[in-house]
């Protein structure tokens, strides 16, 4: 492979994973680790653990599952809907990331107790089925029990019907 072959792969390969380690790609053009990165520094490819944190950071900022709220009864109960779309699915398929329902059933649980600011101190969550790309999720909270600052909320998640989460999140009220 030429070295212009390779700067073509390389910037393809890790467009499409930026969690390639520089030793696998290494294999796959059949050349040294040291050449790889020194053909990453030439193409302003960042190192591993960059890529990785620029994923993670481009995954959070790119995150919209807010979802409308429907009914608010505070420190009661809500219900909240979500238009899932292919935003929210991972590459290359029409499946919902767990982060996007999760991250749906989050807002509810802080909406419907008012939070402004709140820690997670406890989620246990269960995803039960599937959830595709157009799908309209319908969430419903209840807030099951109040002491102090600490809530404690369920949260129940359902498409087409069917009940895709289900998750009882521990809330702490942050005093700022």
């Amino acid at each position: 492979m030429s070295k212009k072959e390779r700067h073509a792969f390389l910037l393809r390969k890790i467009k499409e994973d930026p969690f390639l380690k520089d030793d696998d790609l290494a294999k796959a053009c059949g050349v040294s680790v040291s050449t790889i990165r020194f053909d990453r520094a030439e193409l302003g490819i960042a190192e591993y653990r960059e890529r990785v944190k620029n994923a993670a950071v481009d995954g959070f900022n790119n995150l919209r599952s807010e979802g409308e709220i429907l009914e608010l009864e505070l420190f009661h109960n809500g219900s909240s809907v979500l238009t899932t779309d292919d935003t929210m699915s991972f590459e290359g398929t029409n499946i919902i990331k767990g982060q996007c329902i999760y991250a749906f059933a989050e807002n509810l649980a802080l909406s419907v107790i008012a939070a402004k600011a709140a820690l997670v101190k406890v989620a246990n969550v269960k995803y039960i089925n599937e959830v595709y790309s157009g799908d309209r999720l319908f969430a419903r909270s209840q807030v099951v029990r109040v002491k102090e600052k600490e809530f404690l909320v369920h949260v129940f998640i359902k498409a087409n019907m069917n009940e895709v989460f289900r998750g009882k999140f521990s809330l702490v009220i942050s005093d700022n």
